[in-house]
């Protein structure tokens, strides 16, 4: 038992004991030669930029009848990596009336000049709208059509 408590003792007062990491003699760079240093190395990029034209192209878009997916192609027209955007799509009746709107931030990893496919669950939870585009279903007179207005809001970057 006194083995025990001693035991006890020692890793207790051994966990009490902080490790000091504070560093000694650091001095700031000059500002002058932190000024030519980031001039040497280029321009810098934030990782979030907000949307020009054509930085991102967005064509492709599909949702047939009956189906819980909606995809789309986007090519990265940047000369840095995607890793997700953020944007909204409008979806309008033949008459040009908004039926919904959706805002959404997708995780995609595009390289520069590269296209990939995005899918997204369907806002049609009833499943009865079909992209204006798509194949027309057999049962067109029963189901909607509808056309859409994609744009990007921000792009994400690594």
């Amino acid at each position: 038992m006194k083995k025990a408590f001693y035991l006890l003792a020692v890793l207790i007062s051994l966990g009490a004991m902080a490790q000091n990491t504070t560093r000694r003699n650091l001095q700031p760079a000059p500002a002058q030669a932190a000024t030519q240093s980031s001039q040497a190395a280029g321009p810098t990029y934030d990782t979030i930029a907000a949307p020009r034209a054509h930085l991102l192209d967005i064509n492709g878009y599909d949702k047939p009848l009956r189906s819980r997916r909606e995809t789309f192609f986007v090519t990265n027209n940047t000369t840095a990596p995607v890793a997700s955007i953020a944007f909204t799509i409008n979806y309008l009746d033949t008459s040009g009336r908004q039926l919904h709107s959706a805002s959404q931030r997708v995780g995609v990893d595009i390289p520069a000049g590269e296209t990939r496919q995005v899918s997204l669950r369907s806002w049609d939870e009833q499943q009865a709208f079909y992209y204006t585009r798509s194949a027309v279903p057999t049962r067109a007179a029963q189901a909607t059509p509808y056309d859409v207005t994609i744009t990007v809001d921000t792009i994400f970057t690594r």
